[in-house]
């Protein structure tokens, strides 16, 4: 084994090249600036059914809001920012102008409640083990290609409910 010692000198003009190469590998990772995609499922279709969802967990490293403000994918005839709630025992979709990804906070969108992804119109049934090639795009100008793993509907269920995870759509 060598063992190569550098001057001072050598030691700082590296520097800048390995900061460099940090860097970029780290955008690479982190998709569009400072948010990362750590989990990204879509729900099997049903039979005859036109629409679909879709379920991200974003992580915002950086030290400001952001929010998603539109999605697409060519899977479909448009993607919609929805919303779910519970209101009196019935289950309420809304579609939204936004969906809020806070600085330092992790957003997981989840069956059940909370915010989704909702593909709308369809252009053939999503099929477990297929992926869902989506757009997502953000108010600070930044954009993230992701690619969700259509999985089994017990699978995300599961997933969605285990313990010690957030609440569904919650934030922490």
């Amino acid at each position: 084994m060598t063992i190569r010692v550098f001057t001072r000198r050598q030691a700082l003009a590296m520097i800048p090249a390995v900061l460099m190469l940090t860097s970029a590998s780290a955008a690479l990772a982190q998709g569009a600036g400072a948010i990362a995609v750590t989990q990204a499922q879509a729900l099997p279709s049903i039979p005859g059914a036109r629409n679909g969802g879709g379920f991200l967990t974003l992580v915002n490293h950086g030290k400001t809001d952001d929010k998603i403000v539109a999605a697409s994918s060519p899977v479909c005839g448009h993607v919609e920012l929805h919303t779910m709630s519970m209101e009196n025992n019935v289950m309420r979709m809304r579609e939204v102008e936004t969906i809020p990804v806070p600085a330092g906070k992790t957003l997981r969108m989840q069956p059940g409640s909370g915010y989704h992804l909702m593909f709308m119109d369809l252009k053939a049934p999503l099929k477990v083990g297929e992926t869902v090639p989506v757009t997502i795009k953000f108010a600070a100008g930044g954009h993230m290609e992701v690619k969700l793993k259509v999985e089994p509907r017990d699978k995300i269920a599961s997933d969605a409910s285990m313990p010690g995870k957030d609440m569904h759509g919650g934030m922490r």
